[in-house]
């Protein structure tokens, strides 16, 4: 595990910290005059056994052969350099100061203590960025294992709309083909980013497009946002579209109405798609709302389940009402979409 410049500068504040800790109430303690003593004993400390140290273990540990020893063996490497570290202390304290004594035994204790504790606690610190980066990377196979699971869904209902459209009208079917592609490459180039809201709400109006050559007049859709929030905010790609595409396929009286909001609530983005059908059963809202049951026991709702973990991973929420038909409102931390 390599340490940033910021960690790097951190650890060595800490362990500057360390050494003062114990050092200031002792050097309260003295007379006037001390101050040579203090001015030569505190660079020796801090380089040969508070930091000194702790860096050339760091830096041996960049061998493989070091690296890939048991862990017991490289704390007691590091132990090790601790107790060098002593001695080269001891040595120049003599040197420097006639009388100075620093017994083997405390220069084995100190570097046994002092030795585990910066060993322990590096540890701890390289485990828990080991589980950051593992968390991290399920999210990001998550992520990518969603999307691959909304593809092929949205494509399967597309491709049932530009069959429809076949025995109608050829060139219409071929530019709703057309914007059938401009979708599925948009989902493909950004998964792995985040999008601008015009770049959403755009996606979002081809999709409808597309389902307004199948149902005309049939399809009303009416879209409230701020203009200002448009080019500052951004989210998950196709987050809006599955929405709109439940609330298409599941409301059966004519025309179909959807109207879509999107707003800034304080810290957070609020999105909701409201239709005029007869609303979500009770076992659907139950599913959603409480998140205990999986959605895909029947294809109702599938897009539904799949946004929900999108959101879910972007410490967001999905819930689900009736409310002169079904509303589905999406909120995500305004920190994860701008």
């Amino acid at each position: 595990m390599t340490f940033t410049f910021k960690e790097k500068l951190i650890i060595t504040l800490l362990l500057f910290l360390t050494y003062l800790l114990p050092s200031v109430p002792e050097w309260l303690q003295y007379k006037t005059g001390h101050m040579r003593v203090i001015g030569l004993s505190s660079p020796i400390w801090l380089v040969f056994f508070y930091i000194g140290p702790f860096w050339l273990n760091y830096g041996l540990n960049k061998f493989p052969f070091i690296r890939m020893q048991h862990v017991i063996l490289r704390g007691a490497l590091f132990v090790g350099l601790m107790y060098i570290g002593t001695m080269i202390v001891a040595a120049l304290h003599r040197i420097a100061f006639s009388g100075y004594n620093f017994p083997v035994v405390e220069q084995i204790t100190s570097a046994v203590l002092w030795g585990v504790f910066f060993f322990s606690m590096t540890q701890f610190y390289l485990m828990y960025l080991r589980l950051q980066q593992e968390k991290q990377l399920r999210e990001q196979v998550q992520w990518v294992n969603l999307n691959n699971r909304l593809n092929p869904h949205f494509l399967f209902n597309s491709l049932n709309t530009i069959s429809a459209l076949m025995y109608h009208s050829v060139d219409e079917a071929d530019d709703v083909l057309h914007k059938l592609s401009d979708i599925l490459r948009y989902s493909l180039d950004k998964q792995a980013e985040q999008v601008s809201l015009e770049h959403e709400i755009a996606i979002c109006r081809t999709y409808l497009a597309i389902e307004h050559a199948r149902f005309t007049d049939n399809l009303v859709v009416g879209w409230q946002y701020d203009n200002c929030l448009v080019n500052k905010v951004k989210l998950p790609p196709l987050l809006l579209q599955p929405l709109i595409e439940n609330a298409i396929k599941h409301v059966h009286v004519r025309p179909i109405k959807i109207a879509i909001s999107i707003e800034r609530q304080g810290d957070q983005l609020i999105c909701c798609v409201q239709d005029n059908g007869h609303g979500f059963s009770e076992p659907m809202l139950c599913a959603i709302n409480t998140k205990t049951t999986r959605l895909s026991s029947d294809n109702q709702g599938h897009g539904l389940e799949i946004t929900a973990q999108r959101v879910a991973l972007l410490n967001g929420d999905l819930t689900v009402i009736n409310n002169r038909g079904a509303l589905c409102q999406v909120r995500l931390p305004i920190t994860s979409c701008v």
